[in-house]
């Protein structure tokens, strides 16, 4: 995804709009596929600040997710703020503490792909649900309970606690 800087070097001009999808190719990240169903969507603004260019947008995107407790593939999408600071290429970034993301350019152009893939990866959930009440699985057959309740005994008590069960059956 380039972006067109020439206009920045028109003193007069201190941002530039950004409406922009960027279709993706798959990712795979720690043996997980993310695989997204419709192009990412980038809006926001370049901001000049004094000496600096700086990028405040938002990324939207959907991907197919796998529910961690019925396993179950669903679509997800998210929604997250992003900022980065534009650096030119032959210049390195000193960290000042600010939390900007050093983005490098070239010309008049800056390429933001490889940001919003590093973006997207960051902001991806450890464990994502396909709905906040979500059953999960039945551990003896593996039933979806979402769809249902299975007729599998579930008063089984771990082997380890049955003294116990027993115990409480006496009062």
């Amino acid at each position: 995804m380039s972006i067109n800087l020439s206009s920045f070097f028109d003193d007069n001009v201190l941002s530039i709009h950004v409406d922009k999808n960027l279709k993706l190719e798959p990712l795979y990240i720690n043996e997980r596929k993310i695989l997204f169903t419709e192009p990412v969507k980038f809006t926001g603004n370049i901001f000049r600040v004094g000496e600096n260019k700086i990028l405040n947008g938002n990324l939207n995107y959907k991907f197919i997710e796998t529910c961690a407790r019925c396993l179950k593939e669903f679509v997800k999408e998210i929604d997250i703020p992003v900022s980065g600071k534009l650096i030119e290429s032959n210049k390195k970034m000193i960290p000042d503490g600010d939390g900007e993301e050093p983005i490098y350019y070239s010309g008049n152009s800056v390429d933001l792909t490889e940001f919003i893939i590093s973006s997207i990866v960051v902001s991806l959930p450890m464990k994502s649900l396909c709905r906040s009440d979500c059953k999960g699985l039945c551990p003896k057959c593996g039933k979806n309970l979402n769809e249902g309740n299975c007729n599998c005994n579930r008063d089984d008590v771990d082997p380890r606690f049955a003294k116990l069960k027993d115990l409480f059956s006496e009062n």
